[in-house]
């Protein structure tokens, strides 16, 4: 499947589809845990948690203690990690490779484009500047711009609508369950980034998505009506 002949808007989630974040998040993640006395996590342990956000993480670093740490603060771990992550939010994050060339596709052929992230404003507003991406997308929606998040429609619709195109002249790229089904919730075409943050025992193939998106490079033949899959 192709994107809509009549696309004229993308929209993109963040961390694990439009930007590795994955460095920072985990190095931020560890260095709580170990400050807290506990034993960091490999990356391949953290990785698949990405899109269920901090705490998420943070419970795989628990769930790994031998023996499993019950009676750990979550909370001021959590809070601790967030302010690590805050400090050095742009170390390693880079955009995936082969998005500048979408991104500039998208621009080339006056299809505007924005961001639908969980990530907190206060995260997603200094993470764009510090990558000089802040000014090029046409809206950003974090996890707590409107009064729902993800996987509510609200901000999928919210994001059309700044965008100026109809939900359903617009598609939207994910790399969580949760992204397609705002997606298919608001009425767009979906498409899964199975190169993001994907856990093995949830492969996006089986999230109904419209196309799964291998790498971000497929974009560009989706862009000139190729098939996406």
């Amino acid at each position: 499947m192709g994107l809509p002949h009549t696309l004229r808007g993308m929209l993109f989630d963040l961390d694990g589809t439009l930007l590795d974040t994955a460095g920072d998040l985990i190095a931020a993640c560890n260095a709580a845990a170990r400050e807290a006395g506990l034993e960091p996590a490999a990356a391949a342990e953290l990785r698949p948690r990405i899109s269920g956000g901090a705490g998420a993480m943070l419970t795989r670093i628990l769930e790994l203690q031998t023996p499993p740490a019950t009676r750990c603060n979550r909370s001021l771990l959590l809070e601790r990690m967030l302010e690590l992550y805050q400090a050095n939010i742009a170390v390693h994050t880079r955009l995936f490779a082969g998005m500048d060339r979408v991104l500039a596709e998208l621009e080339a052929r006056a299809i505007p484009w924005g961001i639908v992230t969980n990530k907190l404003e206060r995260f997603t507003g200094p993470l764009l500047r510090q990558l000089n991406v802040g000014l090029r997308p046409v809206c950003v929606i974090s996890g707590d711009t409107l009064p729902e998040r993800k996987p509510h429609p609200l901000p999928m619709l919210e994001a059309s609508r700044q965008l100026g195109c109809a939900p359903e002249h617009c598609a939207y790229l994910g790399d969580a369950r949760g992204d397609i089904e705002a997606g298919r919730r608001a009425g767009m075409t979906t498409l899964a980034a199975s190169y993001g943050y994907v856990d093995r025992d949830d492969p996006a193939e089986t999230w109904g998505a419209d196309a799964v998106i291998g790498h971000p490079l497929k974009l560009l033949d989706c862009l000139s009506g190729g098939d996406c899959r």
